[in-house]
């Protein structure tokens, strides 16, 4: 269906263009089927090959999903990664520090949720 998608949206691009500003028809069948093909990969190789131990540290986030989403809201997690790694970011210069400040707030909120999934605290809806 992803394949099908895909090419549909491509077809359907030739008469209304894909723009992502507007989520217009031909850019909803563009993403849909770029993620049915990226769900049936993952899927294939972690259900039915069953290599699980690369998948840990996306299992962490996604177990906890909801909570590191709402958290935007009341924590400043861009403060706390600069207050944790603001050593390592003037090691670089001005573009690759933001690239530094956006893993370091990763993993500052993959730490949070690892520490979350430890304690098997997990936000449910």
């Amino acid at each position: 269906m992803g394949v099908v998608a895909l090419v549909l949206a491509q077809l359907w691009n030739l008469v209304f263009p894909i723009n992502k500003n507007l989520w217009t028809s031909s850019f909803v069948l563009q993403t849909g089927g770029c993620s049915l093909l990226l769900l049936s990969a993952f899927y294939y190789v972690i259900d039915v090959l069953g290599y699980r131990r690369w998948a840990f540290f996306f299992a962490v986030i996604g177990m906890n999903s909801i909570l590191i989403y709402l958290s935007e809201g009341f924590i400043d997690w861009y403060f706390t990664a600069e207050a944790l790694f603001k050593w390592l970011m003037q090691l670089f210069s001005e573009p690759y520090a933001a690239v530094v400040l956006a893993l370091m707030v990763l993993l500052v909120k993959w730490g949070f949720l690892y520490f979350m999934y430890l304690k098997k605290v997990f936000l449910r809806v």
